[in-house]
């Protein structure tokens, strides 16, 4: 995959991508390419992570903090939507299980779903 800075028809595209360096350039270069940018602060623990989650996604008090409620969630957002996950090893190595389970949620998310063409691009990015 290539980076910030790339050809601007080339980068990003849909789905998963590490991308090395920090979350702020990355996501002020998204919002110039026409993206809805969500940063989601490094977390090391279940509480850090909903927090930022919600913070970054603008999400009400009420929000449920689990995963179905955030799929449900990210599937409403409508535009191009770019969700980068900020210092992601920290909560990897903290909740493994949990992360890979998070990330699955997220693959399935970012990728293009061919029964609905007009859908808008999603993407994840997991920065360092």
């Amino acid at each position: 995959m290539t980076g910030p800075g790339a050809d601007r028809g080339s980068w990003p595209r849909d789905g998963v991508h590490r991308v090395p360096g920090a979350a702020g350039p990355v996501a002020a270069e998204l919002a110039d390419r026409g993206w809805d940018v969500a940063v989601v602060p490094g977390a090391a623990d279940d509480d850090a992570l909903w927090d930022g989650l919600a913070s970054a996604l603008g999400l009400p008090g009420w929000f449920g903090r689990n995963l179905d409620a955030l799929d449900e969630v990210l599937r409403d957002h409508v535009g191009p939507t770019a969700l980068v996950l900020a210092r992601w090893r920290v909560y990897a190595r903290a909740r493994p299980e949990r992360f890979a389970v998070l990330l699955h949620l997220l693959r399935d998310w970012a990728t293009p779903d061919p029964a609905r063409p007009s859908d808008p691009a999603r993407l994840v990015l997991l920065t360092d």
